[in-house]
């Protein structure tokens, strides 16, 4: 079905599920076929998660502050209601454990909150570029436009590279920025990206921002039939003043209407006031979404007292 036409965001294609797989050894791919009252079937893909010690059915959709869809036969994201419907199913006894996520761009998306006791919220950037990159591009904050425009003159240029020795130059980056942000190794770990790498095929892109042939910023993208989802960036903050991201910025806008997509997903800003900022300048429009996590009473008296023998032992 991905082949005939992928799922309208990467995180809901086979790609992602399998990366996780071969990345942490703890998930299998799970997808789920849901049969609707009106005798169609709908597809929800999740990953399962697997206890060492204890049989627990626990899945996720998706990890990471991540995402899914409910899926038609045609891979579009299903009716409201279908959608509605089967995630009412599934946060009320399937399993013991479910956290889970719908894409917060899908038409007529809405939150889900009276049917679980938790929600975790979360909050995206998103630019809709299907009038055009000029009609975007002039969407944007004119101080961001015109650094963009400066990168491009002082030389900054903006492509996608291929191969270990992109993921290398990038992933070096990355841990650079690592340490300046003071968590001492990156949160997504290189074998991640060269899962999605394997399983994303074309649909995966590193892009890199060179000045004078050097390395000054980059981004991992991933493509969905309906959106650009730029998963990953760094930059060399030595390089700053050249604007690198403003420029990288632009040049992905163009090709995610090259590709023909919807949005341009600029994912979450992890908290941090000025990245959701240098979005807003980007032009973007904010888009809530929320995690429902559902716990059977027995996996939940099992994590508490969990989490207290971990404390107890930590204080000890």
């Amino acid at each position: 079905m991905d082949r005939r036409r992928p799922a309208p965001t990467f995180l809901a294609r086979p790609g992602w599920a399998l990366a996780w797989a071969q990345a942490f050894p703890d998930f299998t791919p799970a997808p789920l076929r849901c049969t609707l009252s009106d005798g169609s079937s709908v597809i929800v893909p999740l990953v399962r998660s697997r206890s060492r010690l204890l049989p627990w059915r626990t899945y996720s959709g998706m990890p990471w502050n991540g995402w899914t869809a409910v899926i038609t036969e045609e891979s579009v994201c299903a009716p409201v209601a279908a959608a509605r419907s089967v995630l009412h199913a599934l946060t009320h006894g399937f399993c013991d454990r479910i956290a889970m996520a719908m894409w917060p761009l899908s038409d007529g998306y809405e939150p889900a909150a009276p049917l679980a006791e938790t929600l975790q919220t979360h909050e995206l950037s998103a630019i809709d570029v299907s009038q055009g990159a000029d009609a975007a591009i002039a969407g944007m904050d004119g101080k961001v436009r015109r650094m963009a425009g400066q990168a491009e003159r002082r030389g900054v240029t903006c492509a996608p590279e291929r191969g270990t020795a992109a993921l290398n130059v990038y992933y070096e980056m990355l841990c650079e920025s690592a340490q300046r942000w003071g968590i001492g190794k990156p949160t997504i770990p290189k074998r991640l990206f060269e899962a999605v790498a394997h399983f994303g095929g074309d649909d995966m892109e590193i892009w890199i921002a060179r000045h004078d042939g050097q390395a000054v910023a980059g981004g991992v993208v991933l493509y969905g039939s309906d959106e650009l989802f730029f998963w990953s960036a760094a930059m060399r903050t030595e390089f700053g003043t050249l604007r690198p991201s403003n420029a990288l910025n632009v040049a992905l806008i163009r090709a995610a209407v090259a590709r023909g997509v919807r949005w341009y997903n600029l994912g979450t800003s992890g908290g941090l006031p000025g990245v959701a900022r240098f979005k807003d300048g980007l032009g973007a429009q904010r888009f809530p979404y929320a995690t429902v996590v559902a716990e059977k009473p027995a996996f939940r008296l099992y994590s508490r007292i969990r989490a207290n023998l971990r404390r107890a032992a930590h204080k000890g």
